[in-house]
């Protein structure tokens, strides 16, 4: 990796490293700003031109806009694309085109702090609070197809009855948010007491415990009929993951897919069409 790449993260765990030592709560403060900031995708205008065939719109959520796009007949039965941490609305377009085809509207949105939505911090509560309020707004949605992040934050709104739903398709779900922050820990320095305030905070934060944020725990409780997609080959969230989930589901069936990893199977033909096959099938 060129050096200028890994200047900022050096900064980064200097700067932690340097507060946990002479001002603990400043750690503290600064390692949960660090976890709640999404990387940013690239350029979002020109992320927005893919949708561009699509009716734009924002719904208010907690005091920030969140862009939204629509596609297909106002009265239509709704299918919400929910994208996963650090992404953007136009990775879920492949799925678009299958679903209007089979006469269903389809909304697509960018998380808060993503895209063309405001924010700067944001967390897995956030994404499942917006999903619920999106779901409310456009009305008579009957299934979601999230990916990442967001299949974990349909079905965490699923589970607090924020989302009715039929059918939800989770794309490499996150099942592990305690061990994610284990990972997130080393890649930037922190000690495990840094890391444990670190989850102290962002559950003072929402007025949640990460316990009750494990998809695999909440799963057994779940009604809608799930289908879950993961590659074996996913570096970001390990198969076992998905499988997990599956597993806990009652009921839900599990497709693994080689070779496409955490981001390419988004845009893999196969799994396009079993999760719009799943969705559309009667």
């Amino acid at each position: 990796m060129p050096a200028a790449l890994r200047l900022p993260q050096i900064s980064t765990n200097v700067r932690l490293i340097a507060s946990r030592l002479l001002f603990p709560e400043l750690a503290g403060a600064w390692a949960e700003r660090l976890f709640l900031t999404p990387p940013k995708a690239g350029d979002e205008a020109a992320s927005a031109l893919d949708l561009i065939d699509a009716r734009d719109g924002c719904i208010v959520h907690k005091g920030r806009h969140i862009m939204t796009w629509r596609w297909g007949e106002a009265d239509a039965p709704a299918v919400v694309l929910a994208h996963g941490w650090g992404g953007r609305a136009a990775q879920m377009r492949a799925f678009v085109f299958p679903l209007l085809a089979a006469g269903y509207r389809v909304i697509a949105y960018d998380q808060p702090a993503h895209g063309l939505s405001e924010g700067k911090l944001t967390g897995l509560p956030d994404f499942a609070d917006v999903l619920g309020d999106i779901a409310e707004h456009h009305g008579e949605v009957r299934a979601v197809i999230g990916h990442s992040l967001g299949a974990t934050a349909a079905a965490m709104a699923h589970a607090w009855n924020k989302l009715e739903l039929e059918k939800i398709v989770l794309i490499s779900p996150p099942s592990d948010l305690v061990g994610y922050s284990r990972r997130f820990a080393r890649w930037h320095w922190m000690p495990e007491p840094l890391r444990r305030a670190m989850q102290g905070a962002i559950e003072e934060r929402y007025g949640v415990r990460w316990e009750d944020l494990e998809l695999a725990r909440v799963a057994p409780r779940l009604a809608a009929h799930a289908l879950v997609i993961h590659d074996r080959d996913d570096r970001m969230i390990p198969w076992k993951q998905g499988n997990a989930v599956a597993r806990h589901w009652r009921g839900a069936r599990l497709m693994t897919t080689e070779g496409l990893g955490h981001g390419r199977i988004l845009q893999d033909e196969a799994v396009v069409a079993a999760a719009t096959g799943f969705i559309t099938e009667r």
